[in-house]
């Protein structure tokens, strides 16, 4: 069980991560062909170890939530593992490192986009599959 947990956590945080730079570098090139102006198409260190860090914090919760938090609902579930993230975000914004960082904003917004999309979408497939087998699973294998 702790190894389908694991890789089920490493499987979403990866998704959570590649959708945070996608998006990051696509309102980035929407937004300078809107103003004309220039966007810096690179990712700094700084942001990327705290997209590491909060995609695979946002995966272990989404996780847990779905998969062992037996008995609560599912917008109880969805609440608990939302709230916390929500807290890492805006800790994410104030950090020195972080909001030094040219297009901070817009990537902490692009993490927030990609955790939501991901996160939202493993968690109602998991609760699609559970009323389907009677089973909590979050493997995105099993789910979909």
């Amino acid at each position: 069980m702790a190894k389908k947990i694991e890789l089920s956590c490493k499987a979403l945080g990866a998704g959570m991560f590649m959708g945070t730079v996608c998006a990051y570098l696509a309102i980035g090139a929407v937004l300078t062909f809107i103003s004309s102006g220039g966007f810096y198409y690179h990712v700094t260190f700084p942001l990327l170890i705290q997209g590491i860090v909060v995609s695979m914090a946002a995966s272990a919760l989404w996780v847990l939530c779905f998969t062992h938090a037996k008995g609560w609902g599912f917008a109880t579930r969805y609440m608990v593992a939302f709230v916390p993230l929500a807290v890492l975000f805006v800790i994410s914004v104030f950090l020195p490192v972080i909001n030094g960082a040219e297009g901070h904003i817009l990537w902490v917004a692009s993490g927030v986009f990609s955790t939501l999309a991901f996160g939202t979408t493993v968690a109602v497939a998991s609760n699609k599959h559970y009323k389907n087998t009677g089973s909590r699973s979050a493997l995105l294998w099993e789910i979909s």
